[in-house]
């Protein structure tokens, strides 16, 4: 069945919102533990988690993610000023979950030396922009966003390398393998960091070591997309093999689902999960609700936010 672009961008979203969630249930457990959890236990939106959050619940990721949304479809394209005052905003609303990187960086500016993939997990928004704009211009902005609260060169390239694949799978339509190759030739055209192009080459092997996980989390969780692209036979895979890696579940499972789901469409995204989003109000004062939250942060309109960015006019990337 051919996909259309919207079919693609609503399983970007959708499955990125879900991940965000699922992936956030499994944060604080060891790689040994989540080894022994059956699959389809994994693969449960649940009313639970280290932050008792609703099933389908944003947490960091998800709720920067509808918050850039936002501000894409208010602006018409990427505006560096807008994000941060964004970002901002988010922070002021007092999140319950939080990176302390992420904290520092908002507040006090961007921090070379952080590697985590806190950037990488919030660009899928921007990348469904890549249905307006070329592949060039998206990198261009996912590496300023990024550069916002991590200004490594590294980071940064990283970054746009993902933004690129990304939107190609959803503006595109390409299958895994080409978007591998595709990641391939950009990164040797561009002449990235050789850090980035042995990762590239190591995911024909194995998705990221454990050192490499500890000492840059952000190139470690592309690795371990490029290995789920080759191997993985479907969005379920992928991310139960993602998160039994261990580490930073919430942020790995969003940058694997985002490609699965574009790559997929929406009609690939389980039924359960798409539920769990639609019906997500996390309001306060409401019995069960442990962690309230503004209704700009509930996951409900995911699907339309997604066709909304891929119909609106936009504005000159200039």
């Amino acid at each position: 069945m051919v996909l259309t672009t919207l079919q693609r961008a609503q399983g970007a979203l959708a499955a990125a919102l879900a991940a965000d969630a699922l992936g956030t249930q499994f944060e604080f457990c060891q790689p040994a533990e989540l080894r022994r959890k059956p699959a389809a236990e994994l693969l449960q939106l649940q009313d639970c988690g280290p932050w008792h959050t609703l099933a389908g619940q944003p947490t960091e990721e998800g709720e920067l993610m509808l918050l850039q949304a936002r501000m894409l479809q208010y602006c018409r394209s990427y505006q560096e000023e807008q994000a941060l005052s964004a970002y901002r905003y988010w922070l002021s609303t007092e999140p319950f979950a939080l990176g302390a990187s992420l904290q520092r960086a908002i507040v006090g500016g961007p921090d070379e030396r952080d590697y985590t993939a806190n950037a990488l997990a919030r660009l899928t928004p921007l990348c469904i922009l890549g249905v307006h704009f070329s592949l060039p211009q998206i990198a261009a902005w996912a590496m300023a966003d990024t550069a916002l609260t991590q200004n490594a060169v590294l980071m940064q390239e990283i970054s746009g390398l993902y933004a690129m694949l990304l939107a190609k799978a959803i503006d595109s339509g390409a299958d895994a393998d080409t978007l591998y190759q595709d990641v391939e030739t950009w990164a040797q055209e561009l002449k990235s960091d050789p850090q980035i192009r042995a990762a590239i080459a190591q995911a024909l092997f194995m998705p990221g070591s454990s050192e490499l996980r500890q000492q840059n989390p952000a190139l470690a969780a592309f690795q371990n997309l490029l290995f789920q692209l080759l191997y993985a036979k479907s969005l379920g895979e992928a991310l139960v093999d993602t998160i039994r890696q261990g580490g930073d579940t919430g942020t790995n499972a969003v940058i694997v689902a985002a490609v699965f789901g574009a790559i997929g469409g929406i009609e690939q995204v389980p039924q359960e999960w798409r539920d769990a989003l639609k019906n997500c109000r996390p309001q306060d004062g409401v019995t069960g609700v442990e962690q309230p939250r503004d209704e700009i942060f509930w996951p409900v309109e995911a699907e339309l936010i997604a066709q909304q960015l891929t119909e609106l006019s936009p504005a000159s990337a200039a």
